[in-house]
C-alpha cells in the first residue's frame, strides 16, 4: 500500500498537482490517510527524484495592489457593463483572455480560461500584432478539446488588444476590459498563467513549441483537479454538468 501511495503522489507531482489536491484526491478513495504536509516534508527531503520545491510547486507571488485608481482605456467595453451571470461565474462560455510573453523576439502564448469551468484554451503567436493575436484567439477555440461556445472574453488594457472589434465579430462574442491595475479582475487567468509557466518559463521561444507540445501541456491542466471544483478537474466538470443538464 505504501508503495502504491509513493508512486501515486509521485505520479501527481510530475502532473504539476499540488500536494493539498493529492492528498485530498487520495483520501476521498482511500481508508489509509495521507497528508498534504507529509508530502512537502518528502519533497524538502528529496524523496522524489526530479521533484523540488522551485521546480514543481507553486509560489505565492506578490500581492494584488489596491490602492491605485482604476479605470479603462475602453470605457464603452468596460468590466462593469457585463451582465451580472459572468460575474457569478453563472454559465459555461465566459472567459478570461491575457497574452504570455516568451522573451525579445520569441513570440507569445494566447490563453483564455473559462470563468466557470476553469478549462483552458491557448495557442502560440509570432509577435504581438492586432493580426497575429487576433489570428492566436481564433485557433486557440477552434483547437480546443472541450467544444464551449465563448459569449464573452475579459481582458486586460493591452494595445495588443485594440483590435478587439474584428475578434467580436470572427468568433461571436461580446469582449469586455477590465480595470488598468486591476488584474484580480480576471484572478482565474492571472492564476492559470502563473501555472503555465511552470511547463513555459521565462524565454520560452514561443515561435519553436508545436501545437502538439502545447495540447499536452493543456491536456495535463485541464484534467488536472481543483479545490473550487469540488476536486473535479474542468474536463470532468464540464462532462458531469452535461450529463446533468446544467450546462447553462
Amino acid at each position: 500500500m505504501y508503495t502504491d501511495i509513493y508512486n501515486y503522489v509521485f505520479d501527481k507531482l510530475h502532473s504539476f498537482w499540488s500536494p493539498e489536491i493529492i492528498a485530498d484526491k487520495w483520501n476521498l478513495n482511500h481508508n489509509i490517510k495521507i497528508s498534504f504536509s507529509s508530502i512537502y516534508r518528502a519533497i524538502r527531503s528529496k524523496l522524489f527524484p526530479g521533484i523540488s520545491p522551485t521546480s514543481h510547486l507553486r509560489r505565492r507571488g506578490r500581492p494584488y495592489r489596491t490602492e491605485r485608481k482604476t479605470y479603462t482605456k475602453h470605457p464603452e467595453k468596460s468590466i462593469h457593463n457585463r451582465d451580472n451571470i459572468v460575474d457569478k461565474r453563472g454559465r459555461f462560455g465566459d472567459y478570461e483572455g491575457d497574452t504570455i510573453y516568451g522573451s525579445v523576439g520569441k513570440g507569445y502564448l494566447v490563453t483564455a480560461i473559462d470563468r466557470k469551468s476553469r478549462f483552458l484554451v491557448a495557442a502560440t503567436c509570432k509577435d504581438k500584432s492586432i493580426s497575429s493575436i487576433n489570428s492566436a484567439f481564433r485557433e486557440a477555440f477552434e483547437k480546443a478539446s472541450l467544444k464551449i461556445k465563448p459569449l464573452t472574453l475579459t481582458l486586460d488594457n493591452g494595445s495588443e488588444f485594440n483590435g478587439y472589434a474584428d475578434i467580436e465579430k470572427d468568433l461571436d462574442l461580446e469582449i469586455y476590459f477590465a480595470d488598468v491595475h486591476a488584474p484580480w479582475q480576471r484572478g482565474s487567468n492571472e492564476n492559470i498563467n502563473g501555472l503555465l509557466r511552470f511547463f513555459f518559463p521565462r524565454g520560452t521561444d514561443f515561435r519553436k513549441v508545436t501545437r502538439a507540445q502545447l495540447d499536452a501541456v493543456l491536456d495535463k491542466i485541464n484534467n488536472r483537479p481543483r479545490k473550487c471544483l469540488d476536486l473535479l478537474s474542468p474536463i470532468d466538470y464540464f462532462n458531469q454538468s452535461v450529463a446533468l443538464g446544467l450546462t447553462i
